[in-house]
Parts: structure tokens; C-alpha cells; sequence
């Protein structure tokens, strides 16, 4: 009789596996797998997949014990995981750490409304409560840096504000609300990830974190929507009844996340101001499908024309409410802010109470509002103002004198001020007419459409040909190199070919204040400032070159540390030296920068290298210059021509602006 394990090829049983056995096969089944699952996660970060960026992070030494410190403008990418090709973005703002003494510092958090979109940097909130403060502190230096994102819900700044408490902060606004549900992580975007409990979020965040996870969300999502606005890539569902849960929810996750922001700054011994954000309520019509908010807004309409302010406002916001698609705060999300705030014993800066106050018809409209939620010129300045107000009763260093703070001028003095000019009202006119031609706004709000397309059809009529056609340049986006270039710049360009030079030089002044410092359209900036101011008056003088100096310290900082790729950090650095009769310290410069130049900008450098050349001597380096380019710049070869005569009578070029 065979034994019952005997098989007939050995004719011997075969005994089971001892359970040691069994466990390491079983363990190395499922090791295998997840061995080259780590394995490829580990690959992928060493190509720079992977993690969440720093909001905030170090560019480098300054000078010793000195460091400069960069806001990270494509911090959120990762957030944007089911349409990366179109992220959010903050604007770069720097600052040095340890803070120095004498500085006040303040970060506003927030959305594209705290960024100050549509408006230039200089005409943001930001910029306004900076001058402000310096007019109330003038011993002090007033820092406010702008961490407003564009299209994040609130969740994404919880990260954030735990970032912001580490950088020596005097205080924290949040200017947050307004994106909860068509936002990054909003209940209502593309990617849904807002629908989720809150408790759920971080885990959600941490496996989106995978390298692996964000290189196949590339692959799956490459090419897509790219021509389609940030704000149509933003909706995930466009229907959301009034009685859907998404709502609810909506509000459940602001109070949330910025119960935890209040808490993360408290924590930290830091003051936190709240505010509400307003949105337009009487100009702008309901967005979405539906008869009941469009039937609504005609009632506000009809009792704001009978003088009924109370009523109207009532109804202007049962529209806003019932508006199946909310890019605009509800009720409930306004609400959800005030009961954080009251719950955890933070200030309350009510802008959205404090504008339908200030409203003719008891609702905020177009005079305060550009769109749906970004303030105007003078909505910007009421923020700040408001802002300002809200800081009486915070103790030292940030308490404000309530009988000085009355005493501000008037939001126009600071637009003034700060740079207020007709080019970039077309700007703004401009982003807004393209807003506004998406079609379910213009659908909705065709008398939006035809309100900036005619402001800018007016404008363009009174344009010069050359200034209309960098107008159409600076629209294309061929100009701007990643970010948005200012259009004052492009047209002082223009000023100064027609001589223009002390219309040119205001604008080049303006210019600057819209980038960032420690950049190099900022050095470029500078170098035409000071080039028309040069042919203004001269020569420079001693502010002047102060000026210049600064400037040629920022570029060295860039280029120490590996910020320049194109090149125009050095074309510029040596133009600076020039400007200050450093003519051969220009040299090392512009050499540099010369194999990253092309086209114009090339002819433009080597006039500049030929200039220092024969300054310093070195007549045969400049005919080297020259006799390459005679042969080698196709089209130019007449401006190497004349160079070289002019090298040859001994006068060398012009100087070239």
C-alpha cells in the first residue's frame, strides 16, 4: 500500500514546509514588491519627484549671519495633482534672517484676493498696509510679505502658516475664504479631495507626496487643458445646489483649517488677525444654472432702485447663496470665519460687514470689487485700511494709535503713492476682459465683458502705434519668461527710443516696484532708472549710486548663488559698473553674459563690452568684437560695420540704452 504523500515521480512523501519556511516565502512574496516599490520611489526623488516643496526657503548667506529668505512661488504645485499643468502660483518676496532689528514683520496668508490679483504687486493690499504702517512707524521698518496663492482652498495654508510661525513673524493676517470650493482641495474641484473628512486631508496630502503617485499623475495629466484658464481647469462639479452637502462641507473645512492656523500662531506666542473676504455681491449676477438666484438678484436690484439698502442687501445675498456655481463666499463659509475667530479668542477684521456698510446699495459692487472676489485699486486700499483699524487694540510692537490711524490720508493719496498710472489700468482692464470671456462668465455677465473690453477698445484707441504694439507683445506672453513681465517696463522701452526719457524714467520707477528684489528684471529695472536719470540730469549723483551699488550687490548675491541662467543678471550688473564709471570692473560681466545673448540682446551686450574695451584700453579685444560680428550676425552686420569705424576714429559706440 502506497503511502499517501508518495508521488509517483520519487516514490517518496514529501513533507510539509516548517512554518519558519512558510513565513519567509510569504514574506518574501510580498517583500518583492514592495522592495521595488521603495526602490522606484527612491529613484524618482533622486529626478526630483516626490514631497511638497517649502513655502519658504533659504537662497543664501547675505553677508555673515545674514540670510536671505525666498517665498517659493510654485510651493502648491503638488496640491494640484489632477491638473498640474496649471498650478497656483504666489509672488516671489524676500527677507533676511535672523530679522533685523527695528523691523516689524507681517504675513498676510491667503488666495489669489490677498495676493492682490488682478492688481500689480504695488497696488496690492499688501503694498497699501506697508505704507500705511510706515506712516504711522516711522522709526520702524514695515515688512508685510504677501503669501497669497492662487486657486488653493484653505487646506494647503495650514502648511503654510506652520512654515510662517518659524521666520520671527510680529504678526499673521489671513485673508482666507474664498476658494473652498472650486480651490485646490476645495469640495467642489477637479480633483474632489475637499469632500473628504478632515481628519482624512494630511493622509490624503502624504500619499500625493509619493514620487511615484506625482510622476504618474504627470504621465496621465501631461498636455492636459492647456488651453483652458486656471479657473475653468478649477471645476470639478458645476452644478451645486443650494441644499447639496458640498456646501456644508465647504464651511465645516475653512473653520477647520483655520482653527488650526490660529492655533499653530498661537502656539507660537504669534498675534493672528482674521479677516472676512468680500465678494460682489450687487454687480456681478449669479454664475451657475438655475431661476431661483437669478430671480433673486432682479428682486435686489429692483429694492437697491427703490432705496431699500436693507432689503436689497438681504436679497443681493440670497442670490450670491443660491448661485449653483459659488465662486463667491456663502453665508455659511462668511459665518464659518467669524465663529473661529470669537471661538479661539482672535481678532476679527470684518471686511465683507465693513464694505456692504460702505456700499451704496447695501451690497459691495464693482466700485470696491474687479470681479467676482479680487478688490479694485480702492477695494485693495479699504482692505488695508480696515487691516490697520483692526491692529488698535494688539499689544506692542503691532498696536496701533486709533487717533493716528484716523488720520491716514485717503486710499488715493497711497495709490498715488504707490504707483497708480493708465497703463496698468489697461493691464487689469485687460486680464479682466480675458476673466470675463470665459464662457460661462460671459454667459452669465456679458455686461462684465463689455464693461473691460470697452475700457480697453478706449485705451488702445488713444495708444501710439509702437505703444500699441507692445501692448499686443506683452498680451501674447512671448515676453514674460515664466512670470508676468510689468507692462510699464515694455512701454518705458518705447519712451526712451522717443526721447521720452522723464515719462520713461517714472515708469521705470514703477517697473521695479512690481518684482521682487534680488531678481533680475529688477537690476534691469534699476539700470534704466538710473540710465534716464543720467540723461536727465547728467550724471548721477551720490543717491544714485548708492542705488547702483545695491543693485550690483543683488546681482553678485544672484550669481553666487546660481539664480542666473540668462544671462541678463551680468548684462545689467555691468551696465550698473558702467553707469558708475567702473568701466573695467564691467568687463568680467559682460564677457559672461555675452554666449548667453542672442539676437538684439547680443548686439546690445557686445556695444557695451566694445565701450568698456576702448575705456580701458583694449582696442584690440573691441575690433575682435566687432570683426566677429561683422561676419557672423547675419542680419546685424551693418551695427558691427559702424562699430567698427566708430572703434577706429578712436570714439568707440554710443552709449546704448
Amino acid at each position: 500500500m502506497a503511502k499517501p504523500d508518495a508521488t509517483p515521480e520519487t516514490g517518496a512523501a514529501s513533507a510539509p514546509l516548517p512554518k519558519w519556511k512558510r513565513r519567509v516565502f510569504i514574506a518574501a512574496t510580498m517583500g518583492v514588491p514592495v522592495a521595488l516599490a521603495l526602490a522606484l520611489e527612491l529613484v524618482l526623488r533622486l529626478f526630483g519627484w516626490g514631497g511638497y516643496p517649502a513655502f519658504i526657503r533659504e537662497a543664501g548667506e547675505l553677508r555673515p549671519g545674514e540670510r536671505l529668505c525666498l517665498v517659493e512661488p510654485a510651493a502648491t504645485k503638488p496640491y494640484f495633482f489632477a491638473n498640474p499643468t496649471r498650478p497656483g502660483y504666489a509672488e516671489e518676496t524676500n527677507f533676511v534672517m535672523p530679522k533685523p532689528a527695528g523691523t516689524v514683520r507681517i504675513f498676510l496668508i491667503g488666495e489669489s484676493a490677498a495676493k492682490g490679483y488682478p492688481q500689480p504687486r504695488n497696488l496690492a493690499m499688501s503694498s497699501f498696509l506697508r505704507a500705511m504702517l510706515e506712516d504711522l512707524w516711522p522709526a520702524r521698518t514695515v515688512e508685510v510679505i504677501n503669501m497669497g496663492t492662487t486657486a488653493v482652498a484653505s487646506f494647503p495654508l495650514v502648511y503654510m502658516m506652520q512654515e510662517v510661525v518659524r521666520y520671527e513673524p510680529d504678526l499673521v493676517i489671513l485673508y482666507v475664504g474664498n476658494n473652498e470650493f472650486f480651490g485646490a482641495y476645495g469640495t467642489a474641484s477637479i480633483n474632489a479631495a475637499g469632500t473628504m473628512p478632515t481628519w482624512a486631508l494630511p493622509m490624503m496630502r502624504a500619499v500625493r507626496g509619493l514620487a511615484v503617485v506625482q510622476a504618474l499623475d504627470a504621465v496621465v495629466h501631461r498636455g492636459a487643458d492647456e488651453d483652458r484658464t486656471l479657473m475653468e481647469q478649477m471645476v470639478g462639479q458645476s452644478v451645486i445646489p443650494a441644499e447639496s452637502p458640498l456646501r456644508e462641507a465647504a464651511a465645516r473645512n475653512l473653520e477647520a483649517h483655520i482653527g488650526a492656523m490660529i492655533d499653530m500662531a498661537q502656539d507660537a506666542g504669534v498675534p493672528v488677525l482674521v479677516c472676512t473676504t468680500a465678494s460682489n455681491e450687487a454687480g456681478l449676477a449669479p454664475l451657475g444654472e438655475g431661476d431661483a438666484a437669478a430671480a433673486r438678484f432682479e428682486d435686489a436690484k429692483r429694492l437697491a432702485a427703490a432705496g431699500d439698502r436693507a432689503g436689497a442687501r438681504e436679497a443681493f445675498l440670497d442670490a450670491r447663496d443660491l448661485d449653483t456655481m459659488p465662486w463667491r463666499p456663502t453665508r455659511a463659509t462668511e459665518q464659518a470665519i467669524r465663529d473661529t475667530a470669537a471661538a479661539r479668542g482672535a481678532p476679527l477684521c470684518d471686511i465683507a460687514s465693513l464694505f456692504r456698510d460702505t456700499s451704496a446699495d447695501g451690497a459691495t459692487g464693482w466700485e470696491l470689487l474687479d470681479d467676482h472676489v479680487h478688490l479694485s485699486v480702492e477695494g485693495q486700499a479699504k482692505a488695508a485700511r480696515a487691516m490697520v483699524e483692526s491692529m488698535v487694540p494688539l499689544p506692542e510692537p503691532i498696536g496701533v494709535d486709533s487717533s493716528a490711524a484716523a488720520a491716514l490720508p485717503g486710499w488715493r493719496s497711497y495709490a498715488t503713492q504707490l504707483g497708480t498710472n493708465p497703463y496698468d489700468d489697461y493691464r487689469v482692464n485687460h486680464t479682466l476682459r480675458v476673466l470675463f470671456g470665459v464662457p460661462f462668465m460671459k454667459r452669465t455677465n456679458p455686461e462684465a465683458f463689455a464693461r473691460f473690453d470697452g475700457a480697453c477698445r478706449a485705451f488702445e484707441a488713444t495708444m501710439p502705434p509702437p505703444i500699441l504694439a507692445t501692448a499686443r507683445e506683452w498680451q501674447s506672453g512671448r515676453v514674460h519668461a515664466g512670470a508676468l513681465r510689468p507692462l510699464t517696463g515694455m512701454v518705458a522701452r518705447v519712451l526712451v527710443r522717443e526721447n521720452r526719457i522723464r515719462e520713461a524714467a517714472g515708469l521705470y520707477e514703477i517697473a521695479r516696484s512690481q518684482v521682487p528684489d534680488y531678481n533680475s528684471w529688477h537690476i534691469e529695472y534699476t539700470y534704466f532708472l538710473l540710465a534716464c536719470r543720467e540723461r536727465q540730469n547728467g550724471s548721477l549723483d551720490e543717491t544714485d549710486r548708492a542705488l547702483a551699488a545695491r543693485a550690483i550687490g543683488e546681482g553678485r548675491f544672484l550669481l553666487t548663488n546660481g539664480f542666473s541662467e540668462s544671462g541678463m543678471t551680468e548684462r545689467y550688473v555691468g551696465r550698473l559698473l558702467q553707469l558708475r564709471g567702473e568701466w573695467g570692473e564691467a568687463i568680467p560681466f559682460l564677457e559672461a553674459a555675452r554666449p548667453k545673448m542672442a539676437v538684439e540682446d547680443l548686439v546690445a551686450c557686445d556695444q557695451a563690452l566694445v565701450m568698456s574695451y576702448m575705456r580701458t584700453g583694449r582696442t584690440a579685444d573691441a575690433i575682435g568684437i566687432a570683426e566677429r560680428g561683422i561676419r557672423e550676425s547675419g542680419r546685424f552686420e551693418p551695427v558691427y560695420r559702424k562699430l567698427r569705424e566708430e572703434i577706429g576714429r578712436g570714439t568707440g559706440p554710443a552709449p546704448q540704452r
